[in-house]
């Protein structure tokens, strides 16, 4: 009997794709491991009209607020807490597959100290690191060794754990180890380096002969020399009595409690040691928040079924819901993360005992956990023990059945993450400014090293952990400067333009000549004094909009506005189309698979409320937005390179009903002015991130690009988000190679340079002014001291952030022939964040990147399909 949930022999893997038949199958219930025994798109499209380009004329205007408005919504976030959201966990991890990866390493004239940049102004700044050192040297870990011994037992022994407590029967033997099950791990050199020990065992007191046998000396470069510092670190936090859920430790004794949303917040740690630049070996550490839901599974379950009525399909809303997400059972404190639900199985049915009795889980709780099963009929939630659980800890790799009404829910959902007040309440706590960040993770280590078992494992192995934050040397570049029609200037320090972008005409401005508005028919009047006023916003930016034809509809069911919109596309063939409507159902979602799918005409949906505030910063909002989706530019920022296509991919998945989809989007420029872009869809496998597609759309790229600007681009970049560490060897082993096999159809065996950019959000590092712990200014780079001596790659901080600790932005070039130097490189990168067009700043990725993140959400989460091929060269997404 497991001491966390029933379980049952050894069980076999869980094939992938197996999900559906463990639920649909008629099986006999069993608690673990076991396997059961038992709208096409229309064809008709308008093609657009090509959008003409004139100069406006200078005139000032008085700078307005920025405003927000409902096709905008700035995804864009000043503080990166790790309340679980969004994609997963963090993906800045070392794994093996990455073992023999090295990115190549930039060789330039221009760049003598290698990776490193020279532009800016030196700043001095502390990074979330601590530094690792041997006792003996106290200078570095260069000298430290880790020897691996081969350890086998006779008779056999299958079971971990066992292994384990024979091999403690002679601890004073090996001072500090870490034993796997199969290899054992120490800091010092055995003698001999072969021989046998005899242990007991517990139960039936039978003699066991371990053999020990060295096999290896690991190497500082050696992925499993920096997995023992890592396991030896997590040994050391859990003396501390903090709670290991997933991947980070949390601190229940500390927990914050929203009684009004009935929601708790444990703060925690996340920590990782890897090599850094110069053989150092540096502990990073970051805040963590884990959210915890004061709700159980069987809550939110009577909660799904009590709307069975409005929605039919309450069920698979419920498995939405829980599968995927992290549970912490009542009874034990442990975490599970649900991969199944199975509806035949509930507290009632019967699983076999290791004795082969029959037990049922009513019994099994009550017996096991003292614990009264009071939910009657509930399904089963099932939970597969991950493999680095099994090879870590020693359990037995099986399925584990736990009891809905037992087990409480972690994160947030969608609907909380929209419950403005619950978010505001939230990040009171968990947006921390950067004094008190650093004082947090000073104290955790001066925690870790108070502890007198956490200090003596250390001690065991020779080690010494520094309670002192790394110091780093950054750069901040220069201003950008920001060019619109008539003038230039900068974003400053804020790197925020708003003020200059509401007093100057547009870079570049499209002509409207024939535009709808769409609106309920009582609401006519409050939507002329609206459109009125963004006349006049528009005018001040020298954007010229004529007087709209005005469609009014009578009621707003969804065929009512179908019928209207392809009425007046047939009669006026208008440019765009602006949609007020109410917010109610799916009506935003309808509109535009009506005019993005069926047909290709730019639209702009705004909620009813915020035309009848009449508020001309969102007027001025919307008018900015019109001209881009017709082609226009509020701004500029220039690259001084010619010829080069800048593209920008990510892929976004997603849930509807019983069926996963994924997109993968590409954002591709167009000219050397970058403000005009081509974009394309394509769906992908269930679930897959890396896009055997991306080489087909890149052609599609540069067919058009050829198109507009009669030659092929003389260099690309791409920038490519949504990659986790462990799946960039693959990235460059099929994307790369599949792209490269796609630009030889179009410049032959020569190719063209190229450069391929992994751009990663979600990671740990964090940097801070070092005199007066202040977050550090927009444009910040660092290149050196906490960067992989394996990898091309630097930290770039491109946003200014006002509240909380600014998150830097990590960047790695895994291929690289255009050789442009890692200045060049480095500017280039915070140039393209300048050039958001829904935001008068600078974002946290280069534009192309929000680009594609946006056009894949969109066509995933509104579209659910691919978008009609006649919006390819409009932001229509925007």
């Amino acid at each position: 009997m497991s001491g966390t949930a029933p379980t049952r022999g050894k069980s076999r893997r869980l094939d992938t794709g197996m999900r559906s038949a463990i639920i649909s199958a008629p099986r006999y219930p069993q608690p673990c491991g076991v396997r059961p025994p038992h709208p096409p798109r229309p064809t008709s499209f308008q093609t657009p009209r090509p959008v003409l380009i004139r100069p406006p004329v200078c005139e000032s205007v008085a700078p307005q607020a920025k405003p927000v408005t409902r096709d905008v919504k700035n995804l864009v976030t000043s503080d990166d807490t790790t309340i679980p959201v969004g994609r997963g966990s963090i993906r800045g991890r070392r794994v093996p597959e990455m073992d023999n990866f090295e990115a190549p390493r930039p060789e330039s004239s221009l760049a003598p100290t290698g990776k490193k940049g020279f532009s800016g102004t030196e700043l001095k700044l502390l990074a979330n690191y601590f530094p690792l050192t041997a006792i003996a040297t106290n200078k570095g870990l260069t000298q430290w060794e880790v020897y691996q011994y081969r350890v086998d037992f006779d008779p056999e022994e299958d079971r971990i754990a066992v292994k384990r407590s024979l091999l403690a029967q002679h601890r004073q033997i090996f001072g500090g180890y870490l034993f796997d099950g199969t290899m054992l791990f120490t800091s010092s050199r055995l003698n001999p380096e072969s021989f046998e020990l005899t242990s007991q065992t517990r139960n039936d007191n039978k003699m066991v002969t371990i053999k020990v046998k060295f096999t290896n000396l690991l190497k500082s470069g050696d992925y499993a020399y920096m997995q023992i510092f890592n396991l030896l670190l997590r040994n050391c936090i859990r003396h501390l009595g903090l709670k290991l859920i997933s991947r980070n430790f949390y601190d229940p004794e500390a927990k914050i409690d929203i009684p009004a949303h009935k929601l708790q917040l444990w703060p925690g740690y996340q920590t990782s040691i890897a090599k850094y630049e110069n053989d150092s070996i540096l502990m990073c550490a970051e805040i963590s928040t884990k959210v915890m839901r004061q709700e159980t599974v069987l809550d939110f379950f009577l909660h799904c079924a009590a709307e069975r009525y409005k929605d039919p399909d309450w069920m698979n809303t419920f498995k939405n819901g829980v599968i995927g997400t992290t549970v912490m059972t009542a009874y034990n404190n442990e975490s599970y993360i649900i991969d199944d639900i199975d509806e035949t199985s509930d507290p009632s049915s019967t699983f076999p005992r290791k004795d082969g009795t029959i037990m049922s889980y009513y019994q099994y709780y009550k017996e096991k956990w003292n614990v009264q099963i009071r939910g009657g009929k509930q399904p089963m939630l099932v939970s597969k023990n991950k493999k680095k659980s099994v090879r870590l800890f020693g359990e037995e790799e099986c399925l584990v059945y736990l009891v809905p009404e037992l087990c409480v829910m972690t994160g947030l959902t969608t609907q909380m993450r929209n419950n403005f007040n619950l978010m505001k309440e939230m990040a009171s706590y968990t947006r921390i400014n950067p004094d008190e960040r650093v004082r947090r993770l000073q104290n955790f280590v001066k925690r870790v090293l108070s502890s007198n078992n956490s200090v003596e494992e250390f001690k065991k192995w020779n080690l010494k952990l520094s309670n002192n934050l790394v110091e780093v040397t950054g750069r901040v570049l220069n201003f950008e400067p920001i060019y619109s029609n008539s003038k230039n200037y900068s974003g400053g320090e804020e790197a925020d333009w708003t003020k200059h972008l509401r007093m100057l005409p547009m870079y570049m401005c499209a002509v409207v000549k024939c535009w709808v508005v769409v609106a309920p028919v009582q609401n006519i009047q409050e939507v002329n004094n609206f459109v009125k006023s963004l006349e006049r916003a528009a005018k001040q930016m020298y954007f010229t909009l004529p007087q709209p034809v005005m469609v009014p509809l009578q009621d707003v069911r969804p065929d009512t506005i179908i019928c209207s919109l392809e009425q007046v596309i047939n009669q006026r063939n208008p440019l765009i189309i602006l949609c007020v409507i109410p917010p109610r159902g799916q009506l935003y979602a309808v509109i535009k698979r009506k005019l993005c799918v069926d047909r290709a005409v730019p639209s702009q949906v705004v909620l009813l409320k915020n035309v009848q505030k009449n508020n001309l910063s969102v007027a001025t909002k919307i008018a900015i937005q019109l001209n881009c989706k017709l082609g226009g530019a509020p701004w500029l920022v220039k690259i001084p390179k010619k010829g080069m296509m800048i593209v920008g991919y990510d892929v976004y998945h997603t849930q509807k009903g019983k069926k996963k989809i994924s997109f993968g989007a590409l954002i591709a420029t167009m000219g050397d002015t970058h403000t005009n872009i081509f974009s394309c869809v394509e769906p992908h496998e269930v679930g897959e991130e890396l896009s055997n597609h991306f080489a087909a759309t890149i052609s599609k790229a540069l067919l058009t690009y050829k198109s507009i600007n009669g030659c092929l681009p003389s260099c690309i970049v791409v920038f490519r988000d949504g990659v986790g560490e462990g799946q960039i060897q693959y990235v460059q082993k099929i994307e790369i190679r599949l792209f490269k096999a796609a630009i030889k159809e179009f410049y032959g065996d020569a190719g063209v340079p190229m450069t391929f950019v992994i751009v990663t959000k979600r990671i740990s590092a964090r940097f801070f002014t070092k005199h007066n712990i202040r977050n550090p200014p927009a444009g910040t780079v660092v290149d050196t001291v906490v960067t992989d001596p394996t990898k091309y790659d630097f930290y770039l901080v491109s946003q200014h952030s006002r509240q909380g600790t600014v998150s830097p932005t990590h960047y790695q070039i895994i291929e690289d022939t255009l050789n442009l130097p890692p200045d060049h490189m480095q500017k280039l990168t915070f140039k393209l964040c300048h050039m958001y067009f829904n935001w008068s700043g600078t974002i946290r990725v280069p534009a192309p990147c929000l680009l594609a993140h946006k056009l894949a959400y969109f066509a995933g989460q509104t579209l659910g399909g691919p978008p009609n091929t006649g919006l390819d060269r409009l932001p229509y997404f925007l």
